[in-house]
């Protein structure tokens, strides 16, 4: 009788069993968000009060309880360590003393005012000293950042249309939804507007001759991109990448928008610093990993003064650029941020935070080759990821290839079943600054033992 491999050296069947078996196993640990589950399917699509979270799982959603430093407990009374960080909107933990004091203080003196404070100030200064951009502002989610530096750099260059890379996430935003394929499906989501796919257009990542045949057309106002990609596993740019393409870009009378909403927590000053980028605007989202809904985005003095002199002025005409939201830059938002550059994403926080992350890569490393395993763990500050392929990927189309689901999420449930939470099946295991030694060994151990069963 033949067998079912998997390309990357996993039996289907064996696979098959353990989902089933570790499904049972979690139905028996869930039962009261199961009933929690059935009671907030009367009042929310899905029971969830955001969609996410019933689309990123293939189980039902657990109910959270309570959190603490990198571990949430559930109604159940499990506990979890969590190593996919909220997505990034958790990687200072979820009880961050500063940040908590520092919210704590602003909710007993006023949220939102539509009116500037001093904490506004002092988190600018302290973003621009790391990034080297001079101009800085807050909005909403990062989301709604890209939007508005997709709008600043249509005003700026006099164009309309964006370019982007195939794997990348730049927020639900019409644009940046536009379908990978270039074929009839112009949008890569429902409820949006057809002519969202004619405003933007995709090309693979680390291809310098077709980002220089695209931007040759002179269509194009802005590049939106990650330094690297991390929405599908991770794919680093290659050698002078980004040196070359930078100035390819500045080259074509186009911008820049390195998206860092994930990437800014892979070392100080993002991936814009360390990598010596240039970028024309930077985005930070994910709250600065706080868990409070906000994001901020820099500007180079030249891209800061084509905004000031645009100003989109109360009932006066013409309408500047089309910046802002009522709550964009709160009290509670301006606060947060300050206190987490201050106290918590220091220079030395994210060196201790890449120690655990290179620890966690040469486990895994000795996990799959003490296998006889030709996987790799590619990592990058404390994120690194499980790759099923002994290739370094180049594309989004290469890392996507060893993402099989049916092991991804079979991982996913057995962790959890053992007390370790990764959420978001394209992204690996990541420390956040809140994560200790041992609970790097936790995770291996667990990591360990799955592998062991996986191979039977």
């Amino acid at each position: 009788m033949s067998v079912d491999m998997k390309p990357y050296g996993i039996r289907s069947d064996r696979l098959a069993d353990i989902r089933v078996r570790e499904d049972e196993a979690f139905g028996r640990r869930t039962t009261a968000s199961r009933t929690l589950h059935e009671r907030a399917k009367r009042v929310m699509p899905h029971g969830v009060p955001m969609q996410w979270m019933a689309g990123l799982y293939r189980h039902p959603p657990i109910m959270v309880a309570d959190g603490d430093g990198a571990w949430f407990g559930d109604v159940d009374g499990n506990r979890y360590l969590d190593m996919n960080l909220s997505d990034y909107a958790g990687s200072l933990g979820f009880n961050c003393g500063p940040v908590a004091d520092a919210i704590a203080a602003r909710a007993r003196s006023g949220l939102s005012f539509l009116l500037p404070d001093e904490d506004a100030i002092a988190a600018s200064e302290l973003l621009a000293e790391r990034t080297g951009l001079p101009y800085w502002q807050f909005s909403g989610a990062a989301s709604s950042a890209n939007m508005e530096a997709i709008r600043i750099a249509r005003l700026a260059s006099g164009r309309e249309r964006i370019l982007m890379f195939h794997g990348r996430y730049h927020g639900h935003i019409g644009e940046t939804l536009v379908s990978d394929a270039d074929d009839a499906q112009p949008v890569r989501a429902m409820g949006l507007h057809s002519s969202d796919g004619s405003a933007a257009h995709c090309i693979a990542f680390n291809d310098l001759p077709e980002l220089e045949r695209q931007l040759r057309t002179g269509e194009f106002a802005c590049v939106i991109a990650e330094p690297m990609l991390t929405n599908c596993n991770l794919v680093f740019p290659d050698d002078g990448f980004w040196q070359d393409a930078r100035r390819l870009i500045h080259d074509a009378g186009c911008l820049l928008i390195a998206d860092e909403a994930h990437t800014h927590n892979f070392a100080y000053g993002g991936l814009t610093a360390h990598w010596e980028l240039d970028p024309d605007i930077m985005i930070i989202g994910k709250g600065m990993g706080t868990g409070v809904p906000f994001a901020v985005y820099g500007m180079s003095g030249d891209i800061g003064h084509v905004v000031e002199r645009h100003l989109d002025v109360d009932v006066a005409a013409p309408v500047g650029v089309a910046l802002g939201g009522t709550t964009f830059g709160n009290a509670l938002a301006t606060a947060t941020a300050r206190a987490a550059l201050e106290h918590c994403l220091r220079r030395e926080d994210y060196d201790r935070t890449a120690l655990l992350g290179s620890k966690l890569e040469s486990g895994l490393e000795k996990i799959f080759t003490g296998h006889g395993l030709d996987w790799m763990a590619p990592r990058i500050g404390g994120r690194a990821g499980w790759h099923l392929s002994s290739k370094s990927p180049r594309t989004a189309e290469d890392a996507l290839a060893s993402l099989d689901p049916d092991f991804v999420d079979t991982r996913r449930i057995y962790m959890a079943n053992r007390g370790i939470w990764e959420a978001i099946s394209s992204a690996g295991p990541s420390v956040s600054f809140a994560h200790a030694d041992a609970e790097i060994d936790h995770y291996l151990e667990v990591a360990a033992a799955f592998v062991d069963d996986c191979l039977g």
